[in-house]
Order: structure tokens, then C-alpha cells, then sequence
């Protein structure tokens, strides 16, 4: 269910397990995240269709109180397409949006002094998700376990597993997951525990984003 609890900094997701492993990522990145308190308040919308509407965006945007105002989705195999209907939603405020996305993400300062900015997820490019993203914080010391769990991915596929072929980095990692101490790790749990490497250079980019659209 979406909250629509008044905050001045706001960040749009698509999905709870979004919701739930940005504020490990971002505290592990020096960023004090008080629940109860946060720096940042996550509305998931459940899906990019839902999140990426005129009616979501415009309502979001036009809120009491609303200072800045950040987007991730995630490119589910077409991040140019993503962006594009992130500029529909956007066009009556940002009539001339670039043609995609920067690469270090999108933030612009409106006239009003708000802010919008936008994040999709791996890396405004590759054509992943969330977990495509994570995969890239597993410590290089499980480089070769990782790679046999991709194995059994693929292993299990062949006989008959049903993981939709977009899924298949989400079920890798929770493969690899299933063989730490403890198994079975939510994603977030990871994070927080440092089973994945959440400082390391590959989160630098979307922690960099963050950290300069919300000012914390």
C-alpha cells in the first residue's frame, strides 16, 4: 500500500524489497537513517507501471511541503523506455528533459527550487534491476561461489525450474544467499550484516546520487 505520509524529501519505488534495502545502503554509506526520523521517506508503488504515471508523478510533485522528490525504477529490459515515460509524466514541469537519462543519474532543480531526480536501477544503462545492481556488492573472496551459484541457476532451468528468464539474477542471488551463515539472508539483511559489500565501488555511483538530489 502506498503511504502518503508528508515529507519533504521523498523517494518513489516500485516495490518493498526496494523500500527496505535503501536505507541499509545508504546508512552503511555514512547517512544516519533514524526510524522514525528518516532523512528520506520510500513510498513503493508495487510496480514501474503503476509508479510511472502522469497521475502519480503530477499528485507526488504537487505536494504540501515537498522539497525534493527522487524516482527508481527499475529498467526490467528496456531502460530507454523507462525514461520516456518518465518524461510524459514529467513534461507539463520539465518541458526539455535530455534525451536519456545521464548516466550519473538525473537531478534538476525546478524553477520553484524543488527538485526531481530519477535512478534506474542497475545503472541508468544496463538493462537489469535491483538485484543486477546488488549482484555488483557481492565481496570479490565469494566471486567463485557466486559463479557456481550461477551455475545452479542455469542447471535448475534446464530441469524444469519456472523463474522467468528476466528473473534469472534475482534467483542467482538468493541462491548465493542460501549458502552464507546464516542462510536464506533477505536482501536487506545482507546489506545490514555486510554479507554484500555495501561501500564498495560499485555502489559509489547511485550512493553519490542520492546523497546530492536529497542533500543528506
Amino acid at each position: 500500500m502506498v503511504s502518503h505520509r508528508v515529507h519533504p524529501r521523498k523517494l518513489l519505488v516500485e516495490g518493498e524489497t526496494d523500500k527496505r534495502v535503501i536505507p541499509y545502503l545508504m546508512e552503511a554509506n555514512g547517512v544516519d537513517w533514524d526510524r522514525g526520523n528518516e532523512p528520506v521517506w520510500i513510498a513503493s508503488y508495487g510496480s514501474t507501471e503503476e509508479l510511472l504515471r502522469s497521475e502519480v508523478i503530477e499528485g507526488e510533485w504537487g505536494a504540501s511541503g515537498l522539497e525534493v522528490l527522487g524516482i527508481m525504477v527499475d529498467a526490467n529490459g528496456n531502460a530507454p523506455r523507462r525514461w520516456q515515460q518518465f518524461q510524459t509524466c514529467c513534461r507539463e514541469q520539465f518541458p526539455k528533459l535530455p534525451c536519456q537519462i545521464p548516466e550519473e543519474g538525473f537531478a534538476l532543480t525546478h524553477d520553484s527550487g524543488r527538485r526531481l531526480g530519477m535512478w534506474i536501477m542497475p545503472d541508468n544503462r544496463f538493462s537489469g534491476m535491483l538485484e543486477d545492481f546488488l549482484v555488483r556488492l557481492i565481496p570479490s573472496k565469494s566471486g567463485n561461489l557466486y559463479e557456481f551459484a550461477k551455475n545452479c541457476t542455469a542447471e535448475a532451468a534446464k530441469k524444469g525450474a519456472p523463474f522467468k528468464t528476466p528473473h534469472k539474477t534475482k534467483a542467482e542471488i538468493h541462491t548465493w544467499l542460501a549458502w552464507q551463515d546464516a542462510p536464506g539472508k533477505q536482501l536487506h539483511q545482507a546489506l545490514h550484516h555486510r554479507v554484500l559489500s555495501p561501500t564498495n565501488s560499485e555502489s559509489k555511483a547511485f550512493v553519490s546520487w542520492f546523497r546530492q538530489l536529497f542533500g543528506v
